[in-house]
């Protein structure tokens, strides 16, 4: 059996080291890996050119360091500058991907696009074969939906990893565009999944309860939900230097990893609470005048929430953003933070509390979405809606050293990490199912 993995959006770097290209990074590799030792399938990553499918040979950006550098100057007011500058490009690219999906509208696929005797690579396709949608493809032209429907004509299992369903259930927290898109793409491509998988429980109880009430099609009785855990590996330490655009040390980012500091991970979207975290932040007070906070995420996806942090008197001194950040640099981050926190309304999984977990950081995160399924017992939960109960956290764990060290030690006794290759093999398995 081959697996063609799509992972478009990844290979072509759209957007740098979100949560979701960190897991089709992982898969990709670990699924790779695999079909190494197994004899009965061949992973094969592949992306598609608005046309067909092409192989793909990396998914990282040759020089990772390099790409982030403009997200990490010590500056708070060239910050602000390149914050509004990536605001204006991502508007740009927002209306230029308009057009390009009103142009495709009425894409009427070539004669060479995918004839019935064409062939991948020199081999032909067969029922046997499955296609597998790891990444974000909800953005894609129609000419994906001609594709993936000359797919089926050859008897190709098509499967959808299902992330979250936010946009549908939550359209408050997402754009009107953003919204119209996503809801088109899964109400027009749920006809042609075969398998749709939750990357948890609960993703797979959305997808199921939105088929029966009618916010998504239920056109396919063939098709089959079922759901399978991430994985979390620790990424190996590299050695790499923290550099501003004249060369010189970013002062910043490195005198950050000395003090002591909250993380939040993740890009600065509404439904990831940061107002919340904010709040119970400056609840802190002066009695923690020494405790920092830093948010890793890519900026400039919703303005009232960087004016959010921006705008705060303890940002620039006590409050940091780190955008596009390397796999080395958002290591190190979790290796020196004190602990991590997840405020977001709802998470398909949550893939920091996970990271935070396997590096034996305490976790205080929210009940939205799968976060409870996904850190059990080994995280402080509180309401989302609650800044108080999130501050109330943060002080107990910052005012008694016993119980933060309780609480770590358990971690290290206690806490087994799901690693990726327990995740891809439990996605492999199911393809079966």
């Amino acid at each position: 059996m081959r697996i063609f993995i799509d992972c478009t959006h990844t290979a072509n770097h759209t957007y740098k080291n979100t949560g979701i290209h960190r897991v089709v990074r992982q898969l990709t590799l670990e699924l790779t890996k695999l079909s190494l030792t197994n004899a009965n399938i061949k992973a094969i990553p592949v992306k598609f050119d608005g046309n067909f499918i092409s192989k793909v040979t990396s998914l990282y950006p040759e020089n990772e360091t390099q790409a982030s550098k403009s997200n990490l100057v010590s500056n708070p007011v060239i910050t602000k500058i390149i914050n509004k500058f990536n605001l204006f490009v991502y508007k740009a690219n927002n209306k230029i991907r308009k057009a390009s999906f009103f142009k495709y509208l009425f894409y009427k696929p070539s004669i060479t696009t995918l004839k019935e005797s064409d062939a991948f690579e020199g081999v032909k396709l067969s029922p046997e074969d499955v296609y597998l949608i790891v990444d974000s493809n909800w953005d894609l032209p129609n000419s994906y939906y001609n594709f993936l429907k000359r797919l089926k004509n050859h008897g190709v299992t098509i499967v959808l990893v299902c992330y979250d369903l936010i946009p549908l259930k939550f359209p408050e927290f997402c754009s009107k565009d953003f919204c119209k898109a996503f809801s088109e793409f899964f109400i027009q491509y749920s006809s042609l999944v075969d398998r749709v998988i939750g990357i948890s429980r609960q993703s797979a109880k959305d997808y199921l309860e939105a088929k029966e009430k009618g916010i998504l099609p239920n056109t396919n009785p063939n098709q089959v939900v079922t759901s399978f855990r991430l994985g979390c590996d620790s990424i190996k330490s590299q050695e790499f230097q923290v550099t501003d655009d004249n060369g010189s040390e970013d002062t910043e980012f490195k005198s950050v990893l000395n003090e002591q500091y909250i993380l939040v991970v993740g890009s600065l979207v509404p439904h990831k609470n940061i107002k919340t975290i904010v709040a119970a932040f400056d609840l802190l007070g002066d009695s923690n005048e020494n405790v920092h906070l830093v948010f890793a995420g890519n900026r400039g996806w919703d303005l009232e929430t960087d004016r959010l942090i921006e705008l705060n008197k303890k940002y620039g001194r006590f409050m940091h953003i780190f955008g596009s950040i390397t796999d080395s640099q958002l290591q190190l981050l979790y290796e020196n933070c004190y602990c991590l926190v997840q405020a977001s309304f709802y998470e398909g999984f949550g893939l920091p509390v996970v990271e935070a977990l396997q590096h034996y950081k305490p976790v205080i995160a929210s009940t939205g979405g799968s976060l409870p399924e996904v850190g059990g017992d080994f995280c402080i939960y509180f309401d989302p809606n609650q800044p108080q109960e999130l501050y109330k956290a943060l002080t107990h764990l910052l005012s008694s050293d016993a119980y933060y060290n309780q609480l770590v030690n358990r971690l290290k006794t206690e806490y087994k990490p799901f690693s990726w290759q327990e995740s891809a093999q439990e996605l492999l398995s199911n393809l079966y199912k």
